[in-house]
C-alpha cells in the first residue's frame, strides 16, 4: 500500500492543514490515530528532515482496518530512513503509560487528534496531549451524519470542537458538507 493512497482525510483539507504547519514552521508533530500512516506520511514529508514525528495508534481499536499495523510500522521505518526522528507507540491513547512515553518526547509544535471519535476519548486526548503542543488540531469537526450511515462508533468530535473554539484562537477547514473537517487551534 502506498501511503498517498492510505490518506483517510479530505485532500483539500489536509493540504490546507499542511500549509498552516509550514507557515508555523512546525518541526515536531504528534498524531493520535494514524491507521495506515497516510496522513502521518504526507504531513511528515512536508516538514523539514530531522523533524520529530510521533504516532500513537491502536490498530483494530474499533474492529476495522485489521491490516493497518504493518503499514503504519513500515511508514515509521520509512520516515526514519528519510531522516526523520520517527516514533510509534501502539496502544490505547488514554493509557497512562502511553501518555507518559509520549510526554518524554514533548513538547510538540503541533498535534492532530484523530483517534477514537467518541466524546470521552476526544476529551481525554485533548486533556492528555493538548498541553504538549502549541497547535492542536481535531479531525472530523464537520461530521454531520446521524450514526445511521455507519456501523462504527459515533463521531462526537464536533461537540468537543464547538466548545474549544469558543476559548482558543482557531481556524476551521471544512470542504465536505457532512464529513471530515479539521479544526486547528492555537494554545
Amino acid at each position: 500500500m502506498k501511503y498517498e493512497t492510505a490518506v483517510l482525510q479530505d485532500k483539500r483539507e489536509l493540504e490546507e492543514f499542511i500549509g498552516i504547519l509550514k507557515k508555523e514552521q512546525v518541526q515536531s508533530y504528534l498524531e493520535i490515530g494514524s491507521k495506515f500512516g497516510g496522513s502521518l506520511w504526507k504531513i511528515a514529508r512536508a516538514l523539514p528532515k530531522g523533524s520529530l514525528i510521533v504516532s500513537v495508534d491502536l490498530p483494530q481499536g474499533d474492529g476495522s482496518f485489521k491490516e493497518s499495523q504493518p503499514h503504519l510500522e513500515r511508514c515509521i521505518d520509512d520516515l526514519t530512513a528519510f531522516g526523520y526522528d520517527a516514533h510509534l507507540f501502539l496502544g490505547d491513547s488514554t493509557d497512562p503509560t502511553i501518555v507518559e512515553w509520549v510526554a518524554e518526547l514533548a513538547p510538540f509544535d503541533a498535534c492532530l487528534i484523530d483517534g477514537y471519535h467518541t466524546e470521552p476519548f476526544v476529551r481525554a486526548d485533548w486533556k492528555n496531549y493538548g498541553p504538549m503542543a502549541r497547535i492542536v488540531a481535531f479531525h472530523d469537526i464537520g461530521w454531520r451524519r446521524d450514526g445511521r450511515d455507519s456501523k462504527k462508533a459515533k463521531i462526537e468530535a464536533p461537540k468537543v470542537w464547538k466548545e474549544l473554539k469558543q476559548i482558543y484562537p482557531h481556524r476551521e477547514i471544512v470542504h465536505c458538507p457532512r464529513d471530515y473537517g479539521i479544526g486547528v487551534l492555537w494554545r
